[in-house]
């Protein structure tokens, strides 16, 4: 079953998201589901049907900017994707505690890609037991393969900041599956050319990742060289030197499979790779 619900943020955003229950144990284990950049939560859906189906409650959702909890004209969208982790998550999963759908202790948080390396901006962090991450790592330029890196910088130093000049946001003709908000991109491209991505923005405030201290899996894919190849999915990881972490890269022929990418995981068909990877780790103690 799915119900949707509506989270009306302290500072006036709406975040739109998904309740999936199919089969749940009330006040049981939950999964939230973060999606990748410009990606709608109904790609997730697959996933979460069959998470739900398996007795977990998940909670898809849209951040500000994308899908459901987009404003109509978004020109004049001013989300940041900062805002995404510091604001949209700690709303989210302070709504899920409040109403008691589950503990802290039964929460888990699936990340993909941005919706994964965003998770320690969120002061919530803290409480939460388990994280894993797929094709989720840092965005530097340099941590590419050298066949990406010119078009990388193109985008970033020429195309991107000329057409969102231009237009006031980057169309989902640009390849990113959605029309994104001026500030969404502009995070976005000054992390990408820094070395230390986000962690060198110190406008930022305050971030959780150096004190997380649970679980962490992450997980990525040998032929998902364009968006998260292992050197930025390792990048990453390293950044929660206290977590009791896992970094597995798999080669598609290892899955029985012959190619994943960087968003094959979540597409029907793949509820082997879905029991493995993701409902082993959910119910593995501790």
């Amino acid at each position: 079953m799915e119900t949707y619900f509506t989270i009306s943020c302290k500072d006036g955003q709406h975040i739109k998201a998904v309740r999936h229950t199919e089969k749940a144990t009330k006040n049981g284990p939950l999964v939230v589901i973060n999606s990748a950049l410009g990606v709608k939560q109904e790609f997730y859906f697959p996933l979460a049907k069959y998470l739900a189906n398996k007795g977990f409650s998940v909670i898809t959702w849209d951040p500000r900017g994308i899908g459901l909890s987009s404003q109509h004209d978004v020109r004049h969208d001013k989300s940041r994707l900062r805002d995404w982790g510091q604001r949209d998550l700690t709303y989210l999963l302070d709504y899920i505690i409040e109403r008691s759908w589950t503990s802290w202790q039964n929460l888990t948080l699936i990340g993909h890609s941005a919706g994964g390396h965003l998770v320690g901006l969120c002061p919530r962090i803290k409480h939460i037991k388990k994280v894993i991450l797929i094709c989720s790592g840092t965005c530097y330029w340099q941590l590419y393969p050298l066949i990406h890196q010119p078009k990388m910088l193109l985008a970033w130093c020429i195309v991107f900041p000329l057409v969102y000049k231009v237009l006031g946001y980057l169309p989902n003709k640009f390849g990113i599956g959605h029309d994104l908000p001026k500030g969404i991109v502009s995070d976005w491209r000054k992390w990408s050319l820094n070395e230390d991505y986000l962690f060198s923005d110190n406008t930022l405030g305050e971030h959780f990742y150096a004190s997380y201290s649970g679980q962490l899996h992450a997980v990525g894919f040998s032929d998902d060289t364009g968006f998260s190849p292992k050197k930025t999915i390792a990048d990453l990881a390293k950044r929660f030197p206290l977590a009791n972490k896992s970094i597995k890269i798999y080669k598609p022929k290892e899955l029985n499979k012959n190619k994943i990418g960087h968003f094959g995981f979540f597409k029907p068909g793949n509820e082997l790779l879905w029991e493995n990877i993701i409902v082993n780790k959910i119910d593995r103690a501790g």
